[in-house]
């Protein structure tokens, strides 16, 4: 899978344009857009090329990628935490994810890495427990885990679609080693 940070340009000088990712700054190669992005424009990043143009909108919406947004949320509440605990740094975060959320695993720690640099968590590393969705039947009173599944219609067991969900739908800070 290919992974890409959506990222403002905020400067440009020949082939190389500077990013700023919620802070966070880096020099990015321009040469495999079509055309040149101008200032404040939003490009995606992977591994060091900026490889499309898209629109603001679209970032600031987290249409892009909503991971970006729960990446840079979890560092607010690190920063936060760390400001009301005296604490200056985070060695490790975990994060427990249901798969119902619809938030990808590998997204998520390749946004929260992109964004940790100007943060206390610059050097944190990120665990995630993904969460499978799992639920109670209300016909045939069975509960159930279904792990290899984001959506889920009918009860796995009677095939009712008379069912609460229970578990899948998590996104917490589960736990911080701060410093």
């Amino acid at each position: 899978m290919c992974l890409a940070i959506p990222s403002k340009v905020i400067s440009i000088d020949n082939e190389l344009a500077t990013i700023d990712v919620y802070g966070a700054r880096k020099e990015v190669s321009i040469l495999l857009l079509p055309e040149t992005p101008q200032l404040g424009d939003y490009v995606l990043v992977h591994a060091g090329f900026a490889i499309q143009t898209i629109k603001a909108e679209s970032f600031q919406t987290g249409e892009i990628m909503h991971e970006s947004s729960i990446a840079h949320s979890i560092l607010e509440i690190i920063d936060e935490q760390c400001s009301e605990n005296g604490c200056s740094s985070v060695a490790v975060v975990t994060v427990r994810l249901g798969q119902a959320t619809g938030v990808m695993p590998e997204s998520l720690k390749f946004a929260f890495d992109a964004l940790k640099e100007p943060t206390v968590a610059k050097n944190a590393q990120m665990i995630i427990e993904v969460v499978p969705i799992g639920g109670a039947c209300k016909t045939c009173s069975k509960e159930f885990n279904v792990p290899e599944v984001q959506y889920i219609f009918t009860c796995p067991h009677c095939g009712s679609n008379d069912f609460e969900i229970t578990r899948g739908r998590e996104m917490e800070i589960a736990d911080m080693e701060m410093h």
